[in-house]
């Protein structure tokens, strides 16, 4: 009896401490998205309104087991993929508060999963430009990533929360790959 006291001792406060908040990695830029903006050689742009509304496609805040994953930015995942398009143009010197060319966005979906074997990652966005007042570019861009996840939730929510930048990578350079959405900041 005094082992299974000791032992449900133990076990309550390891269960209480995995069942809390965690917050995403700051975004770092990615040099092949850089690369990518570096060939707009003429895009000047300003960042505008990145809305997140939060429904069963794009919880926030981010379901990890009995964790849940924050925003570092502004309190949505909107944000954090404002900040990252800011952190990727500013780093290619194309970030221009005063430009006529406005780039918008809505997070559609941002499902992350902390898998028993395979964590994935699914996003998806509705990006705008707007020159002027004028939609040039109106369109939806997805990004599915996945890793090798874990049974024990010590190693597949922090692995899930280290993959979730890369998924925001992937759905930014699925943008910056399209030669419209190129077109449209220039």
């Amino acid at each position: 009896m005094r082992t299974v006291v000791r032992a449900v001792g133990l076990l309550v406060p390891v269960v209480l401490l995995t069942a809390c908040a965690v917050v995403a990695p700051p975004y770092s830029p990615d040099v092949d998205n850089i690369q990518s903006l570096k060939s707009a050689t003429t895009a000047h742009a300003k960042i505008g309104a990145f809305e997140s509304h939060a429904d069963i496609r794009n919880p926030y805040p981010v379901p990890l087991r009995a964790n849940v994953m924050k925003s570092p930015v502004g309190g949505s995942f909107g944000a954090y993929l404002a900040d990252a398009m800011t952190r990727e143009l500013v780093m290619v010197g194309k970030l221009d508060p005063q430009s006529d060319v406005e780039i918008k966005a809505t997070l559609l979906e941002n499902d992350v999963s902390a898998g028993v074997v395979t964590g994935t990652a699914n996003l998806s966005a509705r990006f705008i430009v707007l020159r002027a007042g004028t939609v040039r570019y109106d369109q939806v861009k997805s990004a599915h990533t996945q890793w090798d996840s874990a049974f024990a939730a010590m190693i597949a929510v922090p692995k899930a929360r280290e993959e979730y930048p890369l998924a925001v990578q992937k759905l930014l350079g699925e943008l910056y790959a399209d030669p419209a959405f190129l077109d449209a900041i220039q």
